[in-house]
């Protein structure tokens, strides 16, 4: 299969595929290089693994007959962009006028170095890299995958090395499908898959309301329900994805699928009741309730399509009404009145009758889950009371009293030797009258340096007026008919002094 335009797009945005040289090397026989290049080896390995994860993650390396996506426009456009980058920013994008996305979880090995073929180029050890691929766990055989257990898988792989009509009947034996007419020699890669599963039970539980009907789905609400969050656009998944999500969801005990009737539409899809609980198996009333649920969705887009018909018959008289053609005009007229009232109003009806059951529905399955709730209850207060039985409360009650008035008695027994080894008893005045010494003492030792402080500034001060005193004295003047008159006064300075103290 020659390469694609938009491979050749996403290939021509790879630095590495750009220069010549290191695309010569890349697209090199790579088995020679594990030898005379270790280190060159596991860089390419490295790079191409990547790569392929990255062009499958976009759709481009799917050879469905459904038309190949465009190439996302957010990847690098520039040769100064960051290899990881382009290598990581990948989205699918579809054509508009297309609802059904090619495979973005699994690619065919059959033909892949000619789709990756860029510049003339054909890349000769491709095929080694993806032999590591597979050694390693990063990808997995379709058919190995959607076996899921170890004998089934066993089963698988027999079933691919037989003719074709024996392994038809061999994989009606085994129960396998037949990955040569489910999905050829595709190649599963693990990990977008369990991302794909991880992504929609986030989105079921985010929208489901834990009721009957919301937890069954045919293939195709399951298919158009959940493209968004595996492709991250609007559209259709892909078939092949879509059963490899399942397969995923089935391991991890989150939903279960089987087939209520021929074709894919009529392929019952469960999921668990809630996140935390583990799907059980499609029951008669899942059945029944399945039936329920996919009549009303088909009245739904019924309902859907005539009202599209009348917007249509109303827009295609208007536009007879413009151009004058009048009888054309009420033909449509007509015949929008007849869609209206006759057609698109049963099927309305129809459509409120079966809500009406399907809500029955729901409400009795809450029912049993109430029940259920109230069962399990009843039992767990059953069994606590036959242990509480088993455990004689009476006797235990009893033994506690006992035991509780045998503590006190010991309690007073200590206490009473407490007060034998403590000897005679002390009076408690004795002790206040010492307590008080002790403090006085305490307050004698606090107050002794304040009074020596005090002595201190006493002396001070009086030897401060003393010197006062004296300045006042010598600026006293005796006139010498006043000595003459009192000469038993004291000449001196110290008699001056006591003078003026009288």
């Amino acid at each position: 299969m020659p390469p694609s335009k938009h491979i050749q797009s996403f290939l021509s945005r790879i630095p590495e595929l750009r220069d010549a040289d290191q695309r010569a090397f890349l697209y090199s026989d790579l088995d020679q290089q594990r030898v005379d290049n270790p280190d060159g080896y596991q860089e390419a390995q490295k790079f191409w693994t990547q790569l392929l994860l990255s062009a499958c993650k976009q759709g481009l390396l799917s050879t469905a007959h459904t038309p190949q996506p465009r190439l996302n426009t957010t990847l690098a456009s520039s040769d100064e962009d960051d290899e990881d980058d382009v290598l990581d920013r990948t989205q699918p994008i579809e054509d508009s006028e297309h609802t059904e996305a090619a495979s973005v979880l699994c690619f065919e090995r059959a033909g892949l170095a000619a789709r990756l073929a860029f510049r003339g180029d054909t890349p000769t050890g491709v095929d080694g890299i993806v032999d590591e691929m597979e050694r390693s766990g990063v990808v997995v055989e379709a058919g190995d995958y959607l076996a899921g257990s170890t004998v089934r898988r066993w089963a698988g792989r027999f079933v691919r090395r037989v003719p074709v009509v024996g392994r038809q009947m061999a994989a009606l034996a085994w129960g396998v499908q037949d990955p040569q007419i489910t999905l050829d020699s595709s190649l599963v890669v693990r990990s977008l898959v369990e991302a794909a599963a991880s992504r929609v039970t986030d989105a079921h539980y985010a929208r489901a309301a834990c009721a009957l009907t919301d937890n069954l789905l045919s293939m195709d609400v399951f298919r158009e329900q959940y493209a968004q969050p595996v492709l991250t656009t609007r559209g259709k998944l892909s078939l092949e994805d879509a059963r490899l999500v399942l397969r995923c969801l089935e391991d991890q005990r989150q939903a279960t699928s089987t087939v209520v009737e021929a074709g894919d539409s009529h392929v019952l899809v469960k999921f668990a009741m809630r996140r935390a609980q583990r799907v059980q198996p499609v029951t008669e009333a899942d059945r029944n309730a399945f039936h329920v649920v996919s009549t009303r969705d088909m009245i739904a887009r019924q309902v859907t399509a005539l009202e599209s018909r009348v917007l249509e018959l109303d827009h295609k008289a208007r536009h007879a009404i413009v151009h004058k053609l009048r009888q054309q005009a009420l033909g449509y007229l007509r015949l929008k009145r007849h869609v209206e009232s006759d057609v698109l109003a049963k099927r309305q009806q129809a459509l409120d009758n079966v809500e009406r059951i399907v809500l029955k529905l729901q409400q009795a399955a809450s029912d049993v889950q109430l029940l259920q709730a109230f069962r399990s209850g009843t039992c767990a207060l059953k069994g606590l009371n036959e242990q509480a039985e088993n455990m004689h409360a009476e006797r235990i009650f009893d033994d506690w009293a006992d035991q509780a008035l045998h503590a006190d008695e010991i309690q007073a027994v200590m206490d009473d030797g407490a007060v034998v080894a403590d000897g005679m008893h002390v009076d408690d005045d004795v002790l206040e009258a010492e307590l008080d010494a002790l403090l006085a003492a305490d307050e004698q030792k606090e107050a002794a340096p304040d009074k020596q402080k005090e002595a201190a500034a006493s002396d001070k001060q009086d030897t401060a007026d003393e010197d006062m005193l004296a300045d006042a004295l010598n600026k006293v003047t005796i006139s010498p008919e006043h000595k003459a008159s009192e000469p038993n006064v004291a000449d001196t300075k110290q008699d001056r002094i006591a003078m003026l103290a009288e």
